[in-house]
């Protein structure tokens, strides 16, 4: 395989030193010696024997050159913006998108005036959160706003099982965050908008189109996705289903709809003859076409893939070139990632690129199994959705394991219906885009009835029994080893070895069945687990995956959890918790006045100063301190002597710092959430031990 794609012997040593360069800080010293030892290697296999310097040279080159690639693009995270507050003037990078609360925009943020701090940031991507007014959702790109405050960067809470925050504004590049109230910003007007900020405009129009033609919900959004991108009004429900039913690939632009939209374009060309100057204005036209459908998805990884791999192939056909499919991808991963190295650790672009590499490895193999030759049109037909339907959830297996943690089982029944779905919507999508007044509407009624019945039968799938089933956490390494394992198994079935695709199958069912057992003995301890979040206080006892409560001091539904607790229940396999904000008494768990007992040990929530007409001592194992506690730690202990003082993340800056300095003065142990992140204390662990989710 590597013999007949000297571009894929290249892209993995690239790939890896990125990878490295990005988990370690290498010195350029080190780095530059690397580059000139491997040119030294590749000059002297160029000239003498034995030649296996040269690819010797030519790997350690490709290594070298993704370690210094990724080494010059982090230096810009080095400098960090000061945390102080001080004038900045930004400029709006896409269309403001409207939420429930604020009106969200991606913007470049420089810091002006003469309070710029030297060796801190001064310029940066950043995250603009307006409060929602008249005025904020009257914003649109290129207009530039002037601000004061301070801008955060991005910092995970330490919930486990959370969505890296940090991790995702790293690989967008994104600095720092900032919310801006109503009357804390004013604007300067509305710059010349840039060639990729037309392109934004002219998606956004397209959405307005489809809206004015009676597209709302979930038809519009999923048209939306599917034709230009926007999936940022996607409903929580939409995702959750094509994630269940294994779909998503359809939301997302990928070379699905990349392909769709060359074949259409090179279909629809009026000169189909075969002399060369037809071939290449044909192939123009249709790669100017190609790549301003690029731009309005807004240069997406997955779209930017199958572009790169489509405008190869145009090429090929213009020079009667048959180039080679995994030297092309190989090719399109290397110039990508010299672009921007950062694309390496989105999840879209490595989803794109493994689905893709297993395709094209597997695909024709398994189509193989069945012999297409002796049936139908329509067959082979299913069979090759079939085909390439197993080979990419082969390939994004390890991907979806660690990212999502589950897996759909009907993936192949959902693929039959959404690959010619989305081919239809898209192809009628185009039809609708052409000023004709009185077709547009009946185009629009028939999209409309198919989105609507692919949503519903979508739907219907999800109800199925076992549609899909979550898969054990495994983490990074568990996922490495799947991945090797994977690639074992593809090895065999290529080479037709079915030795080695057994033993590895064997090899990680042994390692899923040793991770579902280490999980389920740590779920017979009983832990009490303290969440951070600043918007309520959310501490779950944990007696069983089955058995579980949570305190609060307000309901579950005035409460966002998606960010704070449902991932970690998710992962978890647990049951749905029972929530308590009063008074409860059960077997295991007794909450009488804030004081909860559970397993023998004792904690007191206090939020509001009732404690001080308590006459009587109760020594307590914690005191769980929220947003709302009164008084002093001193005259607290008189009535509630603690073990440990544990402070909401919900408190206020001032209450914190006071307690914190009193807890000091008396030398008593304390445990600040908003700073250690979620904290697990192990109830049935001598003394008050604590584990903490992210380290300490």
């Amino acid at each position: 395989m590597f013999s007949r794609n000297p571009m894929l012997r290249l892209a993995i040593p690239f790939i890896l030193g990125i990878a490295v360069a990005w988990l370690y800080t290498l010195p350029m010293l080190f780095l530059s010696s690397i580059f000139v030892v491997a040119a030294l290697l590749l000059v002297i296999g160029f000239l003498r024997t034995p030649k296996m310097l040269f690819g010797v040279g030519a790997t350690l080159m490709m290594f070298a050159l993704g370690t210094i690639a990724m080494s010059v693009d982090r230096a810009n995270d080095e400098l960090q913006w000061s945390g102080e507050k001080g004038h900045f003037e930004a400029l709006l990078l896409e269309v403001p998108r409207l939420g429930d609360k604020t009106v969200k925009v991606v913007a470049q943020a420089e810091r002006i005036g003469r309070d710029s701090v030297p060796g801190m940031r001064r310029v940066g991507l950043v995250y603009l959160y307006f409060s929602n007014s008249v005025e904020a959702e009257q914003l649109q790109i290129g207009e530039r706003v002037c601000f004061e405050g301070k801008l955060s960067p991005p910092c995970n809470n330490g919930n486990p099982a959370e969505f890296d925050v940090e991790n995702y504004y790293a690989v967008k590049g994104i600095t720092g965050s900032i919310y801006l109230p109503v009357g804390g910003w004013y604007s300067k007007g509305v710059v010349e908008p840039t060639c990729k900020m037309k392109f934004l405009l002219l998606r956004d129009k397209i959405t307005s189109l489809f809206s004015s033609l009676g597209f709302a919900g979930d038809e519009l959004s999923v048209l939306s996705a599917l034709t230009v991108g926007e999936k940022r009004d996607l409903s929580k429900d939409i995702k959750e289903l094509y994630a269940s039913v294994g779909a998503s690939h359809v939301l997302a632009l990928s070379g699905l709809h990349v392909g769709i939209f060359y074949m259409i374009i090179t279909l629809l060309f009026p000169f189909r003859t075969g002399r060369r100057i037809t071939v290449f204005i044909r192939e123009g036209v249709a790669l100017l076409l190609l790549w301003c459908f690029v731009a309005v998805a807004g240069f997406t990884p997955s779209v930017l893939r199958a572009a790169i791999l489509f405008t190869l192939l145009s090429v090929g056909r213009c020079l009667h070139k048959d180039n080679s499919s995994l030297n092309t991808l190989a090719f399109a991963a290397i110039v990508m990632l010299l672009y921007s190295p950062r694309y390496l650790f989105d999840v879209a672009f490595q989803l794109s690129f493994a689905s893709v590499f297993s395709i094209l490895l597997l695909a024709p193999h398994i189509q193989n199994l069945f012999n297409v030759e002796k049936h139908g049109t329509i067959y082979g037909y299913i069979v090759g959705i079939l085909s390439i339907s197993i080979a990419a959830q082969i390939g994004v297996l390890p991907f979806i394991w660690y990212y999502f943690g589950t897996f759909p089982l009907y993936f192949l029944l959902t693929n039959l219906l959404v690959v010619p779905g989305a081919f239809v919507i898209m192809v009628l999508a185009l039809i609708l885009l052409l000023p004709i007044p009185f077709f547009q509407p009946f185009v629009a009624w028939i999209l409309q009835w198919i989105i609507y019945g692919m949503n519903s039968a979508l739907r219907l799938i999800s109800e199925i029994p076992g549609a899909s089933f979550e898969l054990p956490h495994i983490g990074l390494l568990g996922a490495c080893l799947v991945g090797i394992a994977l690639v074992i198994f593809c090895y065999g079935i290529i080479k037709k070895k079915i030795f080695l695709s057994v033993v590895s199958i064997v090899c990680t069912s042994i390692f899923v069945s040793a991770t579902i057992y280490v999980k389920s003995k740590n779920h017979d301890r009983h832990y009490v687990l303290f969440f951070n979040s600043n918007k309520c206080p959310i501490a779950q006892l944990v007696e069983s995956r089955e058995e579980s409560y949570v305190l609060s001091s307000r309901p579950s539904q005035d409460v966002e959890l998606d960010y704070v607790a449902e991932s970690f229940w998710r992962r978890e396999g647990m049951a749905e918790p029972l929530w308590l904000c009063d008074d409860y008494v059960g077997d295991k768990l007794s909450i009488d006045n804030g004081l909860a007992q559970f397993y023998g040990r004792r904690m007191m929530i206090l939020s509001d100063d009732c404690w001080k007409d308590n006459e009587y001592i109760q020594p307590v194992d914690c005191l769980f301190l929220c947003r709302g506690f009164l008084g002093s730690i001193k005259e607290l202990f008189r009535v509630y002597p603690a073990t440990c003082v544990v402070l909401d993340a919900t408190l206020y800056a001032h209450s914190r710092r006071r307690i914190i300095r009193e807890c000091r003065d008396m030398g008593v142990r304390y445990i600040d959430i908003s700073e250690t992140g979620a904290v697990k204390w192990l109830c049935d662990e001598p003394g008050f031990f604590v584990e903490y989710m992210r380290g300490k």
